[in-house]
This record gives C-alpha cells, structure tokens and sequence, in this order.
C-alpha cells in the first residue's frame, strides 16, 4: 500500500497531494450539491456545479490518462494513492460524475476499486447514512424486483410499399399503409434491481436522478425558457457532451387521446404513444441537425453527436401507461424500417420495428417526477453502441383500476462531442 522504495513514495506522494489541493475540492462541490443538499431537502445549486465542471474534466483526463498506462494509479499495484483520489468520488453516481466519457477512469473506480473488500465493506456503511433510499442505481424506489408483466405493444408489419402517417388532412391519406398493425404480446421486465447495469451506451437506455423545481408545463414558453436550461446542464454532466441542444418538447397524457393525429393546433401536446418505433433514422437524425443548425452543420457532423430524449414524470408518480424499452443489445439492424412522416411542409422519418422472439423488454414501475430515463434515439458512433432504442408505451395489468392518467414530459436534444 505504501512501500519502502523512495522513488515510489515519491510518486504516490504527488498523487495525494494533488487529491488533497485539486481532486478533493472539485468532487466535493458535485456531493455537497447532488448528495448532502437533496438529503437535506435542499435544492442543489446549478450554477456552483456549472462553475465546476470544467475544472472538474480537467482533473478527470488527467486521470484517464494515467489510467491508460497502468492499472492502478502509480503502476501494477494498488496504494494508499488509489483509495485517496477515489474517495472523494466515493458516491459517483449520486454526485452525478459524467464518468463515461472517461473509460479508463470509470474502469478503474467501478471495475477494481469498488470491487476490493476493503473498499466494499466500509462504502455499505457510508450509503447507508447518505443514500438512505439508494436502490442499485442511487436512485430512490420503494420497488425492486416485481414479476414480469405480460402485456400487448404494437409492432408494424413490413410491406413492399412504404409505411407513413400524415398530420394533415390531405387525400393522399387513403390507403396507406400505417404503423402498429401487428401487435404482439410480450413479457416486460422490471428494470429497477438492474438499473446500475443498463446504460445508454450498451442498452440504450438509463434511468438517472433529476429533480426539478420547474412546475408550469401546460405553458410552452415557460418550459423552454426555465426548464431547457435545466436539461442542458444535467445532459452534458451525465453525458459529458461538450454542447447540448434542445429544440422540442411534448407533453404527455391521456386527457390528449381524443385529439386527433391530424390536429396541427399546439402540437406540443398528444397522448402516450402506443407504437413500437425509434425517433430518428440514419438518414433523418444527420437532416435534423442541417435544419437546425444550418451555418454550423458541416462541422457538427464530422464529429460525434447523439439525439437523446429525455423522459420525465410530471404531477405525480407513473400508474398508467408507463413507459418500456426494447432492449439494444436484443435488437439487430433488420428489425428496424422506415416510418414517413408526413407534414404539411415536409417529411420526417422514423424507425418502426418488426417482431422478434429475442427482444427484451424493460419499464420502470411507479416512476416518479425526480426520475428521468435517458433514451437514445440516434447515435453518430458506429464503434458498437447503442445507436437505436425502440420504446412504447403499455397498458400495464398490474395498474390499479382507478390509477389517474399517466403525465410526462418529453425532452428532444442533440448531444454533440468533441
């Protein structure tokens, strides 16, 4: 842990010193905000973590780095160096650390350090005085483990023309072929005793923490003037995307059901929707950004950048018709085709998708509105991750009968990497 040799002292000195002047300070401010201020009932302080992040990446690809040469901090073994610069880092996914945009980094703290008995038998002890409700993900839920439920969702059938929806009415809606003409009936599984392992990266999905004091969404201009802001900061501490735009929102609820596909008033506004799909295709998602970015895109493009949606509780805890997600690593590129989406001034795509026996599916019950889950709808990398989630909503059998409608915000971004 500390040995003999005075060239290694010497080495594991610096490390320490630097936790103790740097590290140290910097992981503070995203516990004392994330972890001790919620526990308190407090709200954190956005601009305290905004402040610190850039300092705080600075300090975690020094890390990276390093951890991209050795195992441990100074070499094949681990020192008093490694457990002083991963204790202030001790609770990172309630500081709410954007570790995986640092996989040396996060290899190291989730794979080798939390691994080691020592480290395991005093963190139990540290959790349960500051996470008192911490499931296996840091988020708080009473439920964990429920039996799968068996439900119906939606699928389409692949035919020889197109498959499209129109917006507006218009003749040339007559006879097309639409979506969700073969539903099937499917297990989902209760996510919420593995959401620590499912990410965006590999499933597709995550469920995160994010409370919000954020309340008018029945106004637009409200929610993209005081809640936007909100998503952009926690999007790039999550995710850790250099910029974050969001260009759309939909709110969600049943009490929208009777309004129809082709109501082009306050289009911000629809019900759950119970359709198997994805909200961007390789083609579409490249478009979007040229349409919203016009002057910027060809520099946009040639990097990495991600469209995530960001699904949020709203008013009360999810009874009805919750959300599920089809898992990424379950899905493969044929199960995938082209929905048109037909507007009155142009034509956007979407992904529906057709059955298969391996998909897996996943929800979380009784979601509620400091809980958000992250989807991925389109990604740029082609290195093996997740580039397309499908998702539905679903009647859910274990709702109870007079459960009230299920409220939710839907969030549009573009993450964009350096």
């Amino acid at each position: 842990m500390y040995p003999k040799d005075l060239k290694q002292r010497a080495n594991i000195n610096r490390w320490l010193l630097w936790e103790a002047s740097v590290w140290f300070q910097s992981c503070y401010v995203y516990c004392v905000e994330n972890v001790v201020k919620p526990l308190l009932k407090a709200e954190p302080d956005q601009k305290a973590l905004d402040d610190e992040s850039e300092r705080w990446h600075k300090c975690a690809t020094i890390l990276n780095d390093q951890l991209g040469k050795t195992k441990w901090l100074t070499g094949d073994h681990v020192t008093i160096a490694d457990f002083a610069v991963a204790a202030p880092m001790h609770l990172h996914e309630a500081q709410k650390l954007p570790l995986d945009k640092y996989p040396n980094l996060k290899r190291w703290m989730t794979e080798d350090m939390e691994q080691l008995d020592s480290w395991k038998n005093r963190q139990e002890a540290v959790e349960k005085v500051l996470l008192p409700n911490k499931s296996s993900n840091g988020v708080s839920n009473d439920i964990a483990g429920q039996p799968d439920v068996r439900t119906t969702v939606n699928y389409t059938r692949a035919v020889d023309g197109p498959t499209e929806l129109y917006f507006y009415e218009t003749e040339k809606a007559k006879d097309i072929h639409e979506p969700g003409d073969a539903p099937v009936e499917i297990s989902v599984a209760d996510a919420w005793p593995h959401a620590s392992s499912l990410t965006l990266d590999k499933n597709g999905f995550s469920l995160h923490l994010f409370d919000t004091s954020h309340s008018d969404w029945e106004t637009d201009t409200s929610v993209r003037t005081s809640f936007y802001p909100e998503v952009v900061s926690f999007l790039k501490q999550t995710t850790g995307a250099t910029r974050v735009l969001v260009f759309d929102h939909t709110i969600r609820s049943e009490k929208n059901a009777a309004k129809a596909l082709t109501d082009e008033k306050n289009t911000s506004q629809r019900s759950p929707v119970m359709l198997v799909h994805c909200d961007y295709t390789s083609e579409s998602a490249p478009l979007r950004v040229r349409q919203l970015l016009p002057d910027e895109a060809d520099a946009l493009l040639s990097r990495r950048y991600a469209f995530i949606n960001v699904w949020k509780p709203i008013n009360r805890v999810v009874e009805e018709r919750p959300l599920a997600m089809c898992d990424v690593t379950s899905c493969r590129d044929e199960d995938f085709f082209k929905l048109y989406l037909r507007y009155r001034d142009r034509t956007g795509e979407n992904y529906v998708m057709k059955h298969a026996e391996r998909h897996k599916w996943w929800y979380f019950p009784k979601m509620s509105p400091e809980q958000v889950v992250l989807l991925k709808t389109f990604d740029s990398a082609v290195d093996g991750r997740a580039r397309f989630v499908g998702h539905s909503a679903f009647v859910d059998p274990t709702s109870p009968e007079n459960a009230p409608m299920r409220e939710s915000v839907e969030i549009r971004t573009i993450c964009f990497f350096e």
